[in-house]
Parts: C-alpha cells; structure tokens; sequence
C-alpha cells in the first residue's frame, strides 16, 4: 500500500526513543524527511543513524534528509526556532507527531502542586504550542497530518497514574477542537491511545510499581499480561503502524478520532 508519504516532512518530537524514534523511522522508511527533538543529544544521535539507514532504502543510499535538535518541548523559544530550521532546510512540515515522555507517576494526594504544573506544561501546554505553530503553515496550504500520542489513561483513569489520567484527556479535547477547526482545509487532526508497550516510559512505571508494591519486575510484567486479552505488551512499532496510517493518503476522512493500541486492555464501548 503506497501511502502517500515520500517527500513530505514530518516533525517529530521526543524521537530519540520509544513511539517517537518508531513513528520517525518508519516515516523515514516511506521517503519523508523527518525532523526530530528530544532532550539528550547522545540518544538521538543513535536514534539519527536508525532514521538514515531506514530512509536509504528509498533514496538510494542518499542520506541527509533528516535534522535532529536537543530541546526541551516546553521551551518556547527553542521550539520556535526548531520548527524555522525544519522549513529552512526540509520545507514546509506536513506531518506532526505531538509526543512528549508522560508524566510521572504517583497518586492525588502525593503529588504536590509543583508536579501538577510541571506535567501540565509537558503534557497539555507543550501540544497547543506546536499545534499552534506548525498548523496555520497546513491550513494555508490546504493539506496536513497532526497526530498526537497520548495514553489509555483518556478512556479510563490507570491507577498510580493520577497526573495522566487528569491531563491527558485535555490533549484529547484539544485533538478534536483542532479537527473542526482543520477539516475544511484538508487538515486532519488525530490521537492514538498507546496501552502498556515496551518503551522506556513503561520501564519507569515498572519501576514504580516495584518500590510501592514490593514485588519483582517480573511480577508487574505477569500482572499486566495477564490483564490484557492479547497476553503481552506491545511494540513501539505496531504503535507507529497505527499513526502512519492516520498520517497517510488513504486517513484523509478520518479525523478528531481517538485510536487505541492496548492490545483489548481498555473494556468499555465508546
């Protein structure tokens, strides 16, 4: 299936790791040129070297379609201008995947206001911030692809996980805000719902789990299997199948949706 992506450029935040190095090197494996931020410079350095090697296959073995920037996504001003670089060197961005680390875990009562804030930022300020700079550029040129990760916790509160399952469906609300505001311009606006994957983010809540629970990592990981219908986590790249699709030629009707990738974990009808 050709799904329309050779030669357009996506902007791909947090892609040095987990979803977003996934999402940027199967972009790169479809002929687009991809852009990625994330907050350590060694991590996508690596994660740069995967991107080419997947974007040589259609290119020819031409590499150097690709930029990488170390930002943090809260940070106004870096953000700005990474975003002016991208359209300097690779044109104007036609694909954006809205994808930061999720914030930490911990229940209502002991996260103080600091860390409310602080995920706020991360989670809901840091998405309007890139919508709000890179759609306007789609909207004129009548045609584009937001999607934006954000977690099961938008369908049903996960336990220990206070700060995501308050903030999340924010992101959510904004993805379908966007979607009126985009349609008409041929401007789609998206999310997908990631369940328990094997990314970095996961291996943190593993973490936590075993320091409140006392138990073994392999403990939490036969706990979650065995709660979801599949019996194993994801990978990061049955994700990134998911929002190539969103992001593809053939999803141009489809819009404001939540998907979910949690392998039947999430049980109610909506």
């Amino acid at each position: 299936m050709d799904l329309g992506l050779k030669g357009k450029t996506a902007l791909v935040t947090a892609g040095s790791r987990g979803f977003g190095k996934a999402v940027a090197r199967e972009l790169a494996a479809e002929g687009a040129r991809i852009a990625i931020c994330a907050r350590g410079e060694e991590d996508l350095e690596k994660a740069l070297a995967e991107i080419q090697e997947a974007g040589q296959q259609v290119w020819g073995g031409m590499a150097g379609h690709h930029l990488t920037r170390a930002l943090d996504v809260t940070d106004d001003k870096a953000v700005g201008e990474f975003i002016g670089v991208t359209e300097k060197e690779l044109g104007p961005i036609d694909l954006l995947l809205v994808n930061a680390g999720g914030p930490p875990a911990g229940d209502f009562f002991t996260l103080d206001l600091d860390k409310w804030q602080e995920a706020y930022r991360l989670t809901v300020e840091s998405a309007v911030r890139l919508c709000r700079l890179v759609m306007p550029g789609m909207i004129k040129r009548r045609w584009g692809r937001i999607v934006q990760i954000t977690s099961v916790s938008v369908l049903q509160p996960v336990e220990n996980l206070a700060l995501s399952s308050v903030l999340r469906p924010a992101v959510q609300a904004l993805t379908r805000n966007l979607a009126l505001e985009g349609a008409p311009f041929g401007v789609t606006v998206n999310s997908v719902a990631p369940g328990y994957h094997t990314t970095s983010a996961v291996e943190r809540l593993i973490t936590a789990k075993i320091e409140q629970k006392g138990c073994t990592r392999d403990d939490v990981l036969s706990d979650w299997a065995g709660e979801i219908p599949m019996g194993r986590l994801g990978e990061p790249e049955e994700l990134a199948a998911l929002v190539l699709f969103l992001m593809s030629e053939r999803a141009s009707y489809i819009t404001g949706q939540c998907l979910v990738s949690d392998g039947g974990w999430v049980r109610g009808t909506f």
